[in-house]
């Protein structure tokens, strides 16, 4: 298996160089992951630790709110 970041050049995906010989007649699975400029997009899917932090139960989350 070979792996490895390329950009999208006019709707192609360009095969680094040194890649070319080796891909012949293969079976290409391509993943696509879109880059995220915003930030809470970046969060969501590597969210930051914080120590001692913890989730809150559902009746702790309403009485934060509640008054």
């Amino acid at each position: 298996m070979i792996r490895f970041t390329a950009k999208v050049e006019q709707g192609k995906i360009v095969i680094p160089e040194e890649y070319l010989g080796r891909v012949g007649e293969d079976v290409i699975k391509v993943t696509i992951q879109p880059k995220s400029s915003r930030l809470l997009d970046r969060l969501a899917e590597q969210p930051l630790a914080a120590p001692g932090w913890r989730e809150l139960s559902r009746d702790e989350t309403h009485e934060r709110f509640d008054g």
